[in-house]
């Protein structure tokens, strides 16, 4: 194995777990989706389905889209 290509690895392995932690910051820094399911909203409110219709429909939640599977909402 040539010196460059030692280096080069040496450099990938002390580069990959900065890469994986700049990776999962990303993940955590991403923005939410502007629209999502009630049964997503329910577990990000971490409330019962039933609450987040509720709220629906006393006007609290911003929904689109009929009653039913197509409706989503915004958090």
């Amino acid at each position: 194995m040539s010196i460059d290509a030692e280096i080069q690895k040496a450099v990938s392995a002390a580069v990959a777990p900065l890469v994986k932690e700049v990776r999962d910051l990303r993940r955590q820094i991403a923005p939410p989706k502007e629209w999502i399911t009630v049964p997503e909203a329910a577990r990000q409110m971490g409330v019962h389905e039933s609450t987040v219709r509720r709220k629906i429909a006393a006007g609290e939640i911003e929904t689109n889209g009929m009653a039913g599977k197509a409706r989503r909402v915004r958090l």
